[in-house]
């Protein structure tokens, strides 16, 4: 019998992966476990700058996604392009992480998702753009056809969008060591699929990316809480957001709408909403969601998000502001869920926001303690 594409994998393995965590492959948790022990065996100097090492940690994530594991396979790519992203803060580097990006899109593509994988495709075609100055050539990277022939991006857009990529990075370096903040300047007219049922409650944010614009809190302009407001949310598939569109009357800070089959809670909320951000070194009182309620009405939204650094009024006592939040409701059946600081940290370390939201959002509705 000849040898299967895993064996294959493995054999090439055997020679180069570290015994105890070889020994792991074949055990029922082992993908976990490498996960775990991968990062500890390879510094994220090495991994960012050998590619060998890289090679190594690649192989691992391909034995499991060969075998149609999918889940397993995630998190071993993720963790690779997590420690990428740990060398270049530390050091001010840019690395090009196109490797795991591009493997991450083609798991979740397999797995019948529609919008991570492109999402994942379009931070691949970032970090290519940064590579290739700006000019990204068809036949020397593979983000090219998945995005032109299974994604609907015409070659014009594509370059368009590689060009654009690259004066971003050169625009601010700094910021461009995480491809999200590139994309989140690219906008949002290459979001064209709507999230299939299975991927609505999947939430794969860079951690590393919110704790780096968590840090930025507390300016006077504003804008780092509203770009934190606009990553947490633009990572939920089928959510769009477009940051300070302003009117003849009103400025708004985020503008949102939701798309796909609205499968669960959000089709609650209407197709669209509104986030206020407050990024002050006090709660927000009750004034303030008052304002943001009266806005909600005259946009015809039934749900908005206050994004306030401190909080609100009252938290925790059922009095001031939070209270108002309820009277609200009662009133005119509008509910405005409250996102602080606190809540923002629990995401940095994992929290799901999607399931955060609905948890918040229930509390309201149903008036729930």
């Amino acid at each position: 019998m000849s040898p299967t594409e895993p064996d294959k994998v493995k054999v090439a393995l055997e020679k180069k992966l570290p015994r105890d965590l070889f020994d792991l492959l074949d055990k029922r948790d082992g993908a976990a476990r490498l996960a775990s022990e991968l990062p500890k065996k390879f510094d994220p100097e090495s991994i960012s700058t050998k590619t060998d090492e890289q090679r190594v940690w690649e192989l691992c994530g391909v034995f499991y996604k060969m075998q149609g594991r999918f889940f397993e396979a995630i998190p071993i790519f993720s963790m690779l392009y997590d420690h990428m992203i740990a060398f270049q803060m530390r050091t001010g580097k840019h690395v090009h992480k196109g490797m795991p990006l591009v493997w991450l899109s083609d798991c979740y593509g397999v797995m019948g998702y529609r919008v991570l994988p492109k999402r994942y495709l379009m931070l691949t075609l970032c970090e290519d753009a940064i590579s290739s100055r700006g000019e990204i050539k068809p036949e020397s990277t593979g983000v090219y056809f998945r995005l032109v022939w299974w994604h609907d991006v015409s070659d014009m857009e594509f370059q368009m969008y590689a060009k654009k990529a690259y004066e971003l990075y050169q625009k601010s370096s700094s910021d461009a060591l995480f491809p999200e903040w590139i994309l989140q300047e690219l906008g949002q007219e290459w979001m064209t699929e709507y999230p299939s049922p299975g991927e609505v409650m999947v939430y794969p944010a860079n951690l590393r990316y919110i704790s780096h614009l968590m840090k930025r809190l507390g300016g006077k302009t504003g804008e780092p809480l509203e770009r934190l407001a606009d990553y947490v949310l633009s990572v939920m598939p089928g959510c769009r957001v477009y940051r300070r569109k302003r009117t003849g009357s009103t400025d708004y800070d985020l503008i949102c709408s939701v798309h796909g089959l609205e499968v669960d809670f959000r089709s609650e909320l209407g197709r669209y909403f509104l986030c206020e951000c407050k990024d002050w070194n006090v709660p927000a009182d009750v004034t303030t969601v008052n304002k943001f309620s009266t806005v909600l009405d005259s946009t015809k939204c039934r749900f908005g998000i206050l994004f306030s650094k401190q909080g609100i009024s009252g938290a925790g006592r059922t009095k001031y502001a939070e209270r108002e939040l309820l009277k609200i409701f009662q009133r005119g059946g509008n509910v405005i869920v409250v996102i602080d600081e606190n809540d923002l940290n629990r995401v940095a370390k994992g929290t799901n926001f999607t399931v955060m939201l609905r948890t918040k959002y229930e509390k309201i509705r149903l008036d729930l303690l």
